[in-house]
């Protein structure tokens, strides 16, 4: 057998093991923000996590234990008394990732879309301390997204989660107001969009996916980041008791799970009703609304980083993360 072929039955085997119930799960925390509202989305380069909230102006710079160490403005916009934008006017960022692109690294910002020249803005922000912004309309690219779903009678997507593999982009669209979807394009061509060379991307692909049931709610995608030594996404699914994308609801808990590269091909059904692992503490849920994951440190079995929770309160949650893929 070649190193080659079996180095590739070894990713198979480990991406396989990940989804039949061998996913350990360990958080430490929570670590509360009350400073930075709403945290939605979240990356990590360099020792480093940037976040941003779903309601807040502003890109936060963090250390390795959640303190806050620097800020950028992202777009003037009129806030309230706590620091928060009006949910009428609020950009709704709620998905990030970083990027390599022309010889630096990104920050990726999308708004969530949903309300047209509102929540539709993209942004990439540069990780070299000086913060150098570009802004896109994404309402060309929500609305291809919204056509291939099939969407009617208004229906919007939700974007909540972005993730960067292997030269491709994975959208993730929350299912509390449609269903629970993956948007695939290509690195290239969403950078092409990003930058205004191109003004639509004509190969999307999609991949609709079943998430496991809270009391009898679905949980929805909320955040995605890249395993690459097992080829495979890691996503958050969060339980709110709600039925839109706008209004808030009780907060039953908190899903994490991986989606191999392997299971994206050909727009096959994604199942994760039973690979997906219900955080919890003593046999019991943590009622915490997961937003993002940002990993930190990978190899074969092992992966540590952060995840990000908004419970509607105005505040943040952190908590230190590790994942294991069992033996």
């Amino acid at each position: 057998m070649t190193r080659k072929l079996f180095a590739s039955l070894l990713l198979a085997t480990l991406a396989w093991c990940a989804q039949a119930h061998d996913l350990d799960i360990r958080i430490r925390g929570p670590v509360v923000e009350k400073k930075l509202p709403s945290g939605s989305g979240m990356s990590w380069h360099r020792g480093r996590y940037f976040v941003v909230g779903d309601d807040s102006p502003y890109l936060f710079v963090l250390d390795r234990k959640f303190a806050i160490t620097d800020r950028v403005l992202l777009k003037d916009y009129p806030v309230q008394a706590d620091g928060r934008i009006s949910k009428k006017l609020k950009p709704d960022f709620e998905a990030m990732a970083s990027v390599a692109w022309n010889g630096s690294v990104w920050n990726l910002i999308l708004g969530s879309g949903g309300v047209k020249g509102t929540r539709e803005l993209g942004l990439l922000v540069s990780t070299d301390g000086k913060f150098k912004v570009r802004a896109q309309d994404m309402g060309g690219l929500y609305q291809d997204f919204a056509a291939l779903a099939g969407f009617q009678g208004g229906q919007a997507v939700n974007i909540e989660a972005l993730a960067i593999a292997r030269g491709d982009a994975f959208f993730f669209n929350r299912g509390n107001a449609v269903r629970n979807l993956v948007f695939k394009v290509a690195l290239g061509d969403l950078m092409d969009y990003m930058t205004g060379k191109t003004r639509r991307i004509a190969a999307i692909r999609m991949h609709e996916a079943q998430l496991p049931r809270l009391q009898g709610v679905e949980a929805g995608f909320s955040g995605a980041d890249f395993w690459p030594e097992i080829d495979s996404l890691v996503y958050s699914a969060s339980v709110e008791n709600s039925g839109n994308a706008h209004d808030d609801g009780a907060v039953l808990g908190s899903y994490l799970g991986l989606i191999p590269l392997t299971a994206l091909k050909n727009g096959a059904t994604l199942d994760l009703t039973r690979s997906a692992r219900l955080i919890s503490r003593n046999n019991a849920p943590v009622r915490t609304k997961v937003e993002s994951v940002a990993l930190t440190h990978t190899d074969r079995r092992r992966a540590t980083g952060a995840l990000v929770s908004d419970n509607d309160d105005g505040s943040s949650e952190f908590f230190d993360l590790v994942l294991s893929i069992r033996p």
